[in-house]
């Protein structure tokens, strides 16, 4: 059995004995403690031993101050979550170490004991998701063509398993993890940006700590001083194992697939038809060539090289049917003739249509070569007087369903009956046989006949007391139907596989926003020189619009992981009064904006539940900011809070326009947005009241609305309610010399 986990190493500076001595007592329970008098003493903690998952320091300290211990201790152990304490006159220094990243939190002295608690649960979960980080970068500075200096940031742990202290005290440490083959390629990447060369990205495989193999993606971007000389270059290690066997995956899958198909008889195709009137072939099978002489990358990337081929009336006949398959959604069937391989050809065509959501008409279909058969029902035509020498069934029977006349090809299925000319039909066929009679009239059936299945039409003569039976065996076509439906499955499994890969190319995305966003914040910074008024708020708007782009990018996702199971919630107990103040809060000033107020009720007791906060509060944050969005300016939007037995039920109400009953049906569907906001502005992707709603169930909760056109609406969800634990009062004491209140800098 594996053995219990490692406790969670926490590092405390302080130059007062009784701060250090009361934060033992307090949290030696549940934390691995180390303290530290001075700062010197700190950093030799941290080099001597394993990484610290928090670090908590005084601002102020003889010696080497709280500010420059941070840096020295960042520069050594950056996946480390650092919390300041600091005096109320110290906390503008403080909130600037927090808004420049450098800083988690920091608590202002005297500090109640249940915030130091709360305050060191966030950061260790801070330091978990750090730690689990599949990103992370670091700059290498040269001089004289060789690298002197490297500087790495977070996310080194979660990439290679490795400590950025154990980098700096085993310099080949980064040589031995990656793995031999790949080796060379590394160093000649490398030694391309030092000659001052721009590389592409480029991928090799890692061994990490634990000795798993891992593929990253490494992104080098050189920087030249004022001779031309490369001084130093930016580096982004992503770990992109998921990407690549997924990528994998999806190969296998697809050539599996394409093996499947070319089994069917005929050509399995996906053909879409958009809004905008154009039209492409989203999947073609490999028999492509073989039927019309045509590669499938030549038919996905332009359908009219086989349309062209047809003759023009049968194409225009075609077009026509596909316009009434579009129309009223029913199945698109054509016959069209054309010139293929150096010889004419009679094709077949079935599909059968859906409706996108964006409203493009997509049908799954197969078309098939029925040249030959086409022939031979000519020929049948031809010698259709000579009856016996029909290559098909036929019969004639009179009013009662005995058998009159049967030619030779009849016999098949006569012994199949077990009857014969003189003798009755089968009975599950009388019926059809009296109703016709005398009419004038045909039907056709389908009739099961052992394992083989038969098409027969009745066809009656008028004022004549017999009726006609021509049959065709249709097994070979009945089994190529069921092999066209085996094979759409399997191409909605291939589908799947490409919204998986889509998914994956999103997270791709969020590289180039990081580096974009970490350009215009350090230009907006003044790090590039001093800038104008106007070309200040160009780069705000353009901060501004990459953050939009993150959180759309955000929205897909979430709604892949939720879609793959692969979201993960991250429970701890968390105050649900003080959770949606904190979303009131941040939502305010945009409120204020368009002159809209937010009225918090709330009980006073205060309430505790067990949820992932992070969640919980984007769940609040999309209500609440839907609200905002969409009703008019100097409304009302009230956020209730109510507490029942077994759970707490939160609602977000406002005096909008309302939802009409067929609006509530799909409130919560993906890609659905109700109210369309015109003209330029925020349109989002319309998933977040579907993530809402999956977030709130993951929970184990419930959500739903309220509303009538003209009346607002009141969106609702549930939490099951946790007791909270009681605390025990000789622990509840106040430390001397920590902070009453915690910011974290993110509004």
């Amino acid at each position: 059995m594996p053995g219990p986990e490692p406790a969670i190493r926490i590092l405390c500076l302080d130059d007062e004995n009784n701060v250090r001595n009361s934060f033992v007592r307090q949290f030696r329970n549940g934390y691995d403690v180390t303290t530290a008098s001075d700062a010197e003493q700190a950093l030799d903690c941290i080099r001597q031993s394993d990484p610290f998952s928090v670090i908590i320091t005084d601002l102020r300290m003889p010696g080497m101050d709280g500010l420059a211990f941070l840096q020295a201790a960042r520069l050594l152990t950056p996946d480390s979550v650092f919390i300041m304490l600091t005096g109320h006159a110290e906390t503008q220094v403080a909130v600037k170490a927090v808004n420049e990243g450098r800083l988690f939190r920091f608590l202002t002295k005297p500090c109640p004991l249940e915030m130091m608690r709360q305050t060191l649960e966030e950061a260790v979960a801070q330091y978990d998701r750090i730690a689990s980080s599949s990103v992370f970068t670091y700059t290498a500075y040269i001089k004289e063509g060789r690298i002197v200096r490297l500087e790495r940031n977070q996310g080194c742990l979660g990439v290679t398993g490795y400590a950025a202290l154990e980098f700096d005290n085993t310099p080949d440490l980064w040589k031995t993890i990656i793995v031999p083959e790949h080796r060379d390629r590394v160093r000649r990447e490398i030694h391309k940006i030092l000659g001052g060369r721009e590389i592409s990205p480029f991928e090799f495989k890692i061994r990490q700590k634990n000795g798993s193999l891992r593929w990253v993606r490494a992104t080098l971007i050189g920087h030249r001083d004022e001779s031309e000389a490369v001084c130093r270059f930016d580096a982004m290690v992503q770990d992109i194992t998921e990407a690549k066997q997924m990528q994998q995956a999806l190969q296998q899958s697809e050539n599996r697939y394409q093996r499947m198909v070319g089994n069917v008889p005929g050509l399995v195709f996906q053909f879409l038809l958009r809004t905008d009137g154009t039209m492409q072939f989203l999947f073609v099978g490999d028999n492509c060539r073989e039927l019309f002489g045509l590669g499938p990358e030549e038919m996905r990337e332009d359908y009219s090289l086989l349309f062209e081929r047809f003759d023009s009336d049968d194409r225009s006949e075609m077009l026509r049917h596909m316009a009434e398959s579009a129309e009223h959604l029913t199945p698109w069937e054509w016959w069209a003739s054309g010139r293929f391989n150096g010889r004419r050809r009679l094709f077949q065509g079935k599909g059968r249509p859906e409706r996108l959501e964006n409203g493009d008409i997509l049908w799954d279909g197969l078309l098939i070569d029925m040249t030959e058969y086409r022939q031979k029902e000519e020929q049948i035509c031809q010698l259709a007087r000579f009856t016996d020498e029909n290559p098909n069934p036929v019969l004639r029977v009179d009013g009662r369903g005995v058998i009159l006349y049967a030619n030779k090809a009849s016999e098949p299925l006569l012994r199949l009956w077990a009857t014969e000319a003189g003798q009755s039909l089968p009975d599950n066929l009388l019926r059809t046989v009296a109703a016709l009679k005398s009419s004038g009239m045909h039907e056709c059936l389908e009739v099961q006949c052992k394992d083989r299945i038969f098409s027969i039409v009745f066809a009656s003569i008028k004022e004549a007391d017999y009726v006609n039976l021509y049959a065709r065996d249709v097994t070979d076509v009945k089994m190529a139907h069921q092999e066209l439906i085996r094979a759409n499955e399997v191409l909605r499994e291939h589908d799947r596989l490409k919204s998986e890969f889509v998914s994956t190319v999103s997270h791709e995305l969020r590289t180039p926003l990081c580096i974009f966003k970490n350009i215009i914040s350090n230009a907006m910074a003044g790090v590039m020189g001093k800038l104008s008024h106007k070309l200040y708020e160009s780069l705000r708007m353009a901060d501004k619009s990459i953050d939009r782009l993150s959180r759309i990018i955000g929205d897909f996702l979430d709604i892949s992981k939720i879609e793959a199971g692969t979201m993960k919630l991250h429970y701890v107990e968390i105050p649900i009064q003080s959770l949606v103040s904190e979303v009131v809060e941040s939502l305010d000033e945009l409120a204020t904006a368009k002159g809209i107020d937010i009225m918090a009720h709330m009980p006073r007791q205060e309430l505790r539940i067990s949820a992932d906060r992070d969640r919980i509060i984007q769940v609040l944050t999309n209500l609440v900011g839907n609200a905002i969005k969409f009703i008019p300016v100097n409304g009302t939007i009230e956020v209730e809070v109510v507490e029942s037995d077994q759970e707490v039920e939160i609602a977000v109400k406002d005096d909008g326009p309302g939802l009409a009953p067929e609006e509530m049906e799909k409130i919560f569907d993906r890609f659905i947005q109700i109210h369309q906001i015109s003209g330029a502005g925020e349109h989002g992707t319309g998933l977040g009241l579907a993530i809402t709603k999956e977030l709130v169930e993951m929970h184990g909760g419930r959500i739903w609305v309220e509303s009538a056109p003209a009346q607002g609406c009141r969106f609702c969800f549930t939490l099951p309610k946790q007791q909270p634990a009681e605390a025990d009062p000789g622990e509840a004491q106040i430390l001397s010399a920590t902070p009453s209140t915690a910011y974290s800098g993110r509004r």
